[in-house]
């Protein structure tokens, strides 16, 4: 009797360790794959976002938009294999072009259009003084 008890408790701590581990793999594993992703992903955004801002402010002005994007996109994907993350070309670059328009939008008006109408010579805005006379406005 004692050993019909013992292999029906032995067979019940069988089957609750079973369902354990499955519960562990089709549960906790994906949740845990999807975090790690995320953070991954979280990274490989951070490093697009300060890569566009450093590049923006260093590389020479002779280097345009289509330079400066290659460049950009040489140092991300060195710097992201050092890290392991893999992403493919068109995830990054969708990176780089998100991370460009949030740089572009956090510019003030003033700031948009000086860089649009930086080969035209200084911008005077109407609130601007010039030898203590208001400009007028283009517009009247």
């Amino acid at each position: 009797m004692q050993q019909i008890f013992m292999d029906l408790l032995f067979a019940l701590m069988y089957g609750v360790l079973i369902w354990g581990i499955r519960t562990i793999v089709t549960k906790v594993v994906p949740f845990m794959e999807a975090k790690l992703a995320e953070t991954k992903y979280g990274w490989a955004a951070e490093i697009v976002r300060n890569a566009v801002r450093a590049f923006e402010q260093t590389v020479s002005g002779s280097k345009r938009g289509e330079e400066k994007f290659e460049l950009v996109m040489e140092f991300v994907n060195r710097e992201l294999s050092k890290l392991g993350i893999k992403l493919s070309e068109q995830q990054i670059t969708i990176l780089v072009e998100s991370a460009v328009q949030e740089m572009n939008a956090a510019k003030t008006p003033h700031q948009q259009i000086g860089v649009a109408l930086e080969d035209c010579g200084p911008v005077y805005y109407k609130d601007d003084l010039v030898d203590g006379v208001e400009l007028a406005d283009p517009e009247e």
